[in-house]
């Protein structure tokens, strides 16, 4: 019952962290455009994840040896939180925290389903059943009344 309530507590902290972000993203994009949004965002990010890992590598808590096993189309996770940011930057401004994350939420939605059903980029399979199929359409109409 632990562990399923820390990854319960960990999805919700991501959830509320990304709700956080969007709208200061949206700030930051209004003030110096959504690439200077992204260039704060992902600055301020890399000193203090390299702060973190430099201190973990030297307390022997991190291991970056076996980067070079990573598949090469798993670096692009940079790159597409780059568009991720920046997607929200011009956004949010423009339709608002709640329709600009309704529709982030409903692309990745969709695009889950489908990785999930394929077991795409090793994520375990996850077939979409009726069940599942009626869980995400129920999903989805909630997020086109919330853009209505």
């Amino acid at each position: 019952m632990i562990p399923f309530l820390i990854n319960l507590l960990v999805g919700l902290l991501g959830g509320i962290a990304a709700g956080l972000q969007a709208p200061f993203t949206g700030v930051m994009g209004q003030k110096v455009g959504e690439l200077g949004s992204v260039l704060f965002t992902y600055g301020l990010g890399a000193i203090v994840i390299l702060a973190v890992v430099l201190g973990a590598l030297a307390t022997g808590t991190a291991d970056l040896s076996q980067w070079r096993t990573i598949p090469w189309w798993a670096f692009f996770s940079g790159p597409l939180g780059l568009v991720i940011i920046g997607s929200l930057s011009y956004a949010v401004p423009r339709l608002g925290a709640t329709a600009a994350t309704m529709l982030f939420l409903i692309g990745w939605l969709i695009f889950s389903a489908i990785t999930d059903h394929f077991g795409w980029f090793g994520t375990p399979v996850k077939q979409l059943d009726i069940t599942r199929l009626a869980g995400t359409l129920t999903l989805l109409v909630g997020g086109w009344l919330i853009l209505k």
